[in-house]
């Protein structure tokens, strides 16, 4: 089976987006022999295999034996064809078809769940790094698409006590993304930018692996002042990211069960002057960042902006040709819980002037009811 790769254009693709040329180089080589590889042994390569999830497939992965009897169960279950003349009145109509659908739905489901395995552990197989799947520059961060449209990160008063959440609905902007989260309520101020700077930690280690920074690190990457005091607050966030699970499903990527931003995270060696924090990545967030389905932005002028300002943006850089949002839809996506619509059109006002003046991007502004943006 052979695969059409062209190395040079996707080189050109990783440049673009801001990866050095000699890494460009080196990642152009290692996508090209583990698709060649793949070739030889007659299955997809990874980096399709990848954004294969809610896409339709030349053909699908193999069933478990319990999937497979699922589906001879659901064939011999159906009742023949009625007999001409044969008695049909305690038939009920519609009975058929709606037990039909729900087995169908579960052999949909087995067969994402068989996908999104078969995914990991190709992934696995080839050592591949988060970079490798969804590169960006050094001096850049990235967010995929569905959290960057929906209300996970808020712009809560710091002032009112977070909220513990349990099987929450979390609002999205589109009917297709459903998020259920389960937690400690996560803020556009610090959680966002801490898990963003831990995705860039993370980002050349294999996928699994643990990874390791110091508070120094994190701090000084975040902008924020080297004491005890931000130490304590970095923490705080690892501690929150590590806490939250959350069910994913949408009809690109699937049903995702158990998610969690931080999958594991602790201290070594705690009060010692070698003292570093390690983290864990779960395996199927790559999933969410598969298929080019994330923004990247600058990351010192992205950091800096206000938490609305900062949201307003997340929303804008996940469109190429960002379309005019509702400032109520705004609202909610930002999980705000302003209940005066002059007062938040004048915060919606202020944070498009701070996203202009921060240059990233050309123009925003509100008009009447809603806001808008031209991109840089």
């Amino acid at each position: 089976m052979a695969y059409n790769f062209n190395k040079q254009e996707y080189i050109r693709k990783l440049i673009d987006s801001g990866v050095e040329p000699d890494k460009a180089e080196e990642i152009a080589a290692r996508t090209a022999y583990h698709r060649n590889q793949s070739a030889q042994a007659e299955a997809r390569p990874i980096g399709d295999a990848i954004t294969l999830l809610g896409i339709p497939e030349p053909e699908a992965p193999a069933l478990s034996d319990t999937t497979k009897a699922k589906q001879n169960t659901t064939e011999a279950s159906d009742p023949a064809p009625a007999v001409k003349g044969e008695a049909m009145s305690d038939k009920k109509p519609g009975r058929k078809k709606g037990a039909t659908d729900a087995l169908a739905s579960k052999v949909d489901e087995a067969r994402q769940a068989a996908l999104l395995k078969h995914t990991k552990q190709e992934i696995k197989d080839a050592q591949l790094s988060l970079f490798d799947i969804a590169p960006w520059g050094d001096h850049m961060r990235a967010l995929p698409n569905d959290y960057a449209r929906s209300a996970l990160f808020t712009v809560r008063n710091k002032r009112v006590p977070r909220a513990a959440l349990q099987s929450e609905p979390i609002y999205s902007i589109g009917n297709d993304v459903n998020i259920t989260y389960t937690g400690v309520e996560l803020r556009a101020e610090d959680d966002e930018l801490v898990w963003q700077q831990v995705m860039e930690y993370s980002k050349h280690s294999p996928i699994g692996d643990p990874i390791s920074f110091t508070f120094y690190e994190l701090c000084k990457d975040l902008g924020w002042s080297i004491n005890g005091r931000y130490y304590k607050k970095a923490e705080e966030c690892l501690l929150r990211l590590q806490a939250s699970a959350m069910q994913f499903e949408s009809k690109r990527v699937g049903r995702l069960e158990s998610l969690s931003l931080i999958s594991r995270f602790r201290v070594l060696d705690r009060g010692k002057r070698n003292s570093r924090c390690q983290v864990m990545i779960d395996e199927e967030m790559v999933v969410l960042f598969a298929g080019d389905y994330y923004s990247r932005f600058i990351w010192d002028k992205y950091r800096k902006l206000s938490p609305t300002a900062r949201r307003m943006f997340d929303y804008f850089a996940s469109h190429k040709e960002p379309f005019p949002l509702k400032l109520e839809t705004f609202r909610l996506m930002c999980g705000s819980e302003s209940t005066r619509a002059k007062k938040w059109r004048e915060q919606v006002g202020t944070a498009c002037e701070e996203l202009k003046e921060s240059g990233l991007v050309a123009d925003a502004w509100v008009s009447a009811n809603s806001m808008g943006c031209r991109r840089s």
